[in-house]
């Protein structure tokens, strides 16, 4: 039971969530003429976070099916997307999601779109994607494509994030130049507060140095190892088990 919990939150962190067939999302007002709707079509692999800051019901979930296609009125169409893709390689399998990209749809009336990306060759070219994901929107009558750009968002980082399937977006760590910002340290030269250790002191309380306890396994390594020793039929049975769970 204690092992069925585990891969239960594992299957949970890593996202593999039941969807449904895709069918066309609308998004525009019911009283437009069906000559004047713009369809935006990704593939399935490509899912989305938000269009123009809103949330989009059916716009993510994995184990969908075919293309995704977003109906549209004529307009400009500020959309997040991200990768998230299950890989199989034997009796492996990994879930990979990239954090959000910033795709632009000037759409006009009648025209198709499709958002794309450049296919993963393997597993260790789709890791890579995951990390730095990019693509373009393409108008589909002219060919003209627009690289997409940084989305300055990222989704929550940590165990607890990914045991819930935290798809909570946060500003991005990074700034625009790329570098990371890191709070500076205290100076060395200032006076160490009460009760605090001295520059070059090791950081280590006086009880840690008497008996430092046994340092626990990582959950999420354990939840891992498991999943690994489970067989294609356990994990099969297990995931139908949870797309059922209500």
């Amino acid at each position: 039971m204690f092992r069925l919990s585990c891969l239960l939150l594992l299957a949970i962190s890593t996202g593999v969530l039941s969807g449904c067939a895709s069918k066309p999302i609308t998004l525009h007002d019911s009283q437009l003429a069906p000559a004047d709707v713009a369809t935006i079509v990704m593939p399935e692999q490509l899912e989305v976070a938000s269009v123009n800051g809103k949330e989009i019901a059916g716009g993510s979930g994995m184990m969908s099916i075919g293309d995704k296609i977003l109906e549209v009125a004529p307009g400009r169409y500020e959309i997040l997307v991200f990768y998230r893709e299950l890989w199989e390689l034997g009796e492996q399998h990994e879930v990979l999601r990239s954090d959000p990209a910033l795709f632009v749809v000037e759409a006009r009336a009648g025209e198709r779109y499709r958002l794309d990306y450049d296919r993963p060759a393997d597993l260790d070219a789709a890791r890579e994607l995951a990390i730095d994901f990019s693509g373009w929107s393409e108008e589909l009558s002219s060919g003209r494509r627009t690289a997409s750009t940084d989305s300055g968002v990222q989704f929550r980082r940590g165990l607890v994030a990914a045991m819930s399937f935290d798809d909570t977006l946060v500003p991005s760590a990074e700034t625009a130049d790329g570098h990371r910002e890191v709070e500076p340290l205290p100076a060395t030269g200032a006076p160490a507060a009460a009760g605090t250790s001295s520059p070059g002191s090791p950081l280590v309380s006086e009880q840690e140095t008497k008996s430092a306890p046994p340092r626990e396994a990582d959950p999420l390594d354990l939840m891992k190892e498991w999943w690994q020793e489970a067989s294609s039929e356990t994990r099969r049975a297990f995931l139908q088990w949870l797309a059922e769970r209500p």
